[in-house]
């Protein structure tokens, strides 16, 4: 049943059990699960709950030692170096207020929150949430406010890509300085590796049932207050939680109280204003050197192309392939491949509508990993400050790349690709009942 714009489905399954595909927007009921198994949209495959044989316990172990690698991290030392008997210290801030001394304090406040702020934001919303559903400490409705927010700061807690921008940093600084690993390094090696194995045990759907089953006033209201409902009410997926309301537009979730939206507000026109953005900026980032090495009077400019050239001049062949697929490819290909997606969505096209949405899926991945050069440049800017013997100062590229990881990861995010399924499938195949 169709009501205005609003497509309206009828099951006699409760609504505890359906899903909204956030990929294709297919509403689903999900089966009988056990541990080990996965449920996939039937449409486009993406997963929708892979069921964990230990949804809790293994994930609040990784979580209490990621935190413990996590606080030793902010006040140990992490990289020590000496040029010609003089020394530098650096810790993990050191880059960032490195890099607002060169005047470029907005790079050094990205550094500092994607390397310190977000992942201890990430680690502290899912050990509240798992710690109160162990203890029955916290009201399990304060839980669900502050769970919801897990998935949207995952992107942004960097810790493995920073790594990866030190590896890079590591083989440009033993070509000028003799280099001591200090403990912090060790420790967000440990970090990381905490985070990736709680990320991949936690299993989230549980977690929200949980939360459901400890709440007084559970989230999802019955099949009689369905039946009740308003005629201008329609079935709408949270994308926080995963929750299908039966609710009116713009109102908050029963469960999370995350706002509801059909789809994405605004969501093309969004996108297409922050690609346009990085477009322009995708040009200086590479044409204007991203930082200045000066190494016993003598200027040298770098671009990041010009950095690629070196590493590979050094024999770092996988090193310089790494740093190109990262730095060149990765942000033209998600300039690319995200303006077809927005032009076919326009123009209402059913071609490669399965492939777009894998393309949707692998670019809002790997967008994040773009940012190698620019922690790179933190670590050197932080450990190299010897004056005319040694310095490195970041340069106008610096900020233009930057911008140019930030402006594409949000167009991303705010492209809604449940859009392209919409605008190629006729309406009245848009009316069926959940699968």
């Amino acid at each position: 049943m169709e009501e205005g714009n609003e497509t309206l489905f009828v099951c006699d399954s409760p609504t505890e059990t359906w899903r909204e595909c956030p990929r294709c927007g297919l509403f689903s009921v999900l089966p009988d699960m056990r541990p080990g198994l996965v449920a996939e949209c039937p449409r486009c495959h993406y997963t929708l709950w892979r069921m964990r044989k230990v949804p809790f316990e293994f994930s609040l172990a990784c979580g209490l030692a990621g935190l413990l690698f996590y606080l030793f991290a902010l006040m140990a030392p992490f990289l020590n170096i000496s040029v010609y008997g003089r020394f530098q210290l650096a810790y993990l801030a050191t880059g960032p207020w490195r890099l607002s001394l060169q005047n470029y304090a907005d790079v050094g406040l990205l550094v500092l929150a994607v390397t310190t702020l977000f992942p201890g934001l990430k680690l502290g919303i899912m050990l509240v949430t798992l710690i109160g559903l162990e203890t029955r400490s916290v009201r399990p409705r304060w839980l669900k406010t502050i769970f919801r927010f897990h998935e949207a700061i995952a992107p942004w807690a960097m810790i493995d890509v920073y790594l990866l921008g030190f590896l890079v940093a590591y083989t440009r600084l033993t070509a000028i300085a003799v280099v001591h690993l200090e403990t912090a390094l060790y420790l967000l090696i440990g970090l990381m590796v905490s985070m990736a194995a709680a990320d991949a045990a936690l299993d989230k759907e549980a977690v929200w049932r949980a939360l459901d089953e400890a709440d007084s006033k559970p989230g999802a209201p019955t099949q009689a207050a369905l039946a009740g409902g308003h005629a201008a009410f329609a079935y709408v997926g949270c994308l926080a939680c995963g929750m299908v309301n039966h609710a009116l537009p713009d109102t908050r979730c029963h469960r999370c109280h995350s706002i509801l939206h059909r789809r994405k507000p605004h969501s093309v026109g969004r996108s297409w204003a922050l690609l346009i953005a990085a477009a322009l900026l995708y040009m200086p980032a590479n044409l204007y050197p991203v930082m200045q090495i000066t190494q016993l009077a003598a200027v040298h400019p770098f671009t990041i192309m010009a950095g690629i050239t070196e590493l590979q001049s050094y024999g770092l062949w996988p090193l310089a392939l790494l740093v190109f697929f990262a730095s060149i490819c990765i942000p033209l290909a998600k300039l690319l491949s995200l303006a077809y997606m927005l032009i076919q969505t326009q123009i209402s096209s059913r071609r490669f509508i399965a492939g777009r949405t894998r393309a949707f899926t692998i670019i809002e991945f790997i967008g994040r990993w773009s940012m190698i050069d620019v922690f790179m440049i933190s670590i050197l800017a932080a450990l190299v400050n010897f004056g005319q013997i040694a310095y490195v100062h970041a340069e106008l590229g610096a900020p233009c790349f930057a911008a140019v990881v930030i402006l594409t990861m949000f167009a991303v995010s705010v492209f809604d690709p449940r859009l392209m399924w919409d605008a190629a499938t006729p309406r009245s195949e848009r009316e069926l009942e959940p699968e």
